[in-house]
């Protein structure tokens, strides 16, 4: 399972716009219920604590931010077979491989 894309979000106060990778954010292992998983990207001097809450059912997240900070862009997803497999990619047999 991984937490894969961005997200981008902008400070209403500042007007600075912010872009978090899905690699920076940290999966909450003792939050992870049968129904959600749950991301934490940590505070930083200039960033708030941002949850990400993933629902299983629902197939969508769930942002946890400050008042003074809006969403501009949801570009998270949620890779739960925990592979990266890639159709797409030859892998390296040759044209008269059979599966």
């Amino acid at each position: 399972m991984a937490l894969m894309g961005f997200y981008s979000m902008r400070n209403e106060e500042t007007e600075e716009e912010y872009t978090l990778d899905a690699d920076d954010f940290i999966w909450e292992d003792a939050s992870q219920s049968g129904e959600q998983y749950r991301f934490i990207h940590m505070g930083t001097d200039e960033l708030p604590e941002v949850v990400a809450t993933f629902n299983i059912d629902l197939e969508e997240f769930e942002i946890q931010m400050p008042p003074d900070f809006e969403e501009l862009e949801n570009g998270l997803d949620i890779n739960s077979d925990g592979d990266d497999y890639d159709s797409d990619i030859d892998y390296g047999y040759g044209d008269d491989y059979e599966d």
